[in-house]
Order: structure tokens, then C-alpha cells, then sequence
């Protein structure tokens, strides 16, 4: 698969997660706030949303310190690291499908610089 297949795959699967989540009401609030004129209320809520992104990750640390590293790879039970890591995957989707965030894009070329950048991005710590 290249990155152009990835793109357009992954802008398929973030339309749809992004499609259940509004029909399972969890943009209903949201959308309201983000319209009502608030000064900062769709910066609010983009705020809360990475909030919840940043408990998927938490969740995912839990996994880890909490199971062993044999059950980190199932992804038919939840709360499992690779669950988690999900999880982390389509609360992003979510936020950038409702923004019309270019996500599959902006991945694309994030790996094309990194792939530029040549051996620990020219002696990063981290």
C-alpha cells in the first residue's frame, strides 16, 4: 500500500468513526456550544476533545503498567494497550472529521519529513 492508498483508506475510516459518534449524540452538545456565539467556545471544545484524547493515552499507560505484554496485542478485548491505542486513533479522527482537518494529508506528510530528516531528526534526545 502506498501513502496515497493510505490517505484515501484512512479519510474513509475517519468519515465513518467520525459518522457514528454523531449518531450516537456525542456532537450534539458540542455543535450547539460551537455555534452559540460564545467568544472561545469552539476553542472549548476542541480543548475537551484533546482532553479526552489525552485519557486514551493515559488508559493506554494504564494497560501497559496493569497487563502483561503477551495481552497488549488484543484487539477483541477491551482495555487492552492495543485497544486503547485505538481509542487514542478515533478520538482524533472524530475531531478532525468534524473540523475538516485534511488528518490522512497532514500523516502523509509528516512521514515523508520525517523520512527526510535522516537518523534521530539530526541527534534529538528523544
Amino acid at each position: 500500500m502506498t501513502l496515497n492508498d493510505f490517505a484515501i483508506v484512512f479519510a474513509l475510516v475517519q468519515r465513518e468513526a467520525h459518522r457514528i459518534n454523531v449518531a450516537n449524540g456525542w456532537w450534539d452538545d458540542r455543535r450547539r456550544l460551537m455555534t452559540s456565539g460564545v467568544n472561545g467556545a469552539q476553542a472549548n471544545v476542541v480543548l475537551a476533545c484533546l482532553a479526552l484524547v489525552t485519557s486514551e493515552v493515559a488508559e493506554a499507560m494504564e494497560a501497559v503498567r496493569k497487563h502483561d505484554p503477551a495481552t497488549w496485542s488484543d484487539a477483541d478485548t477491551k482495555d487492552t494497550l492495543v485497544r486503547e491505542l485505538a481509542g487514542t486513533f478515533v478520538r482524533i479522527m472524530d475531531l478532525a472529521e468534524e473540523l475538516g482537518l485534511p488528518l490522512a494529508e497532514a500523516i502523509r506528510a509528516e512521514i515523508r519529513a520525517n523520512a527526510a530528516r535522516g537518523h534521530k531528526h539530526g541527534g534529538k534526545a528523544a
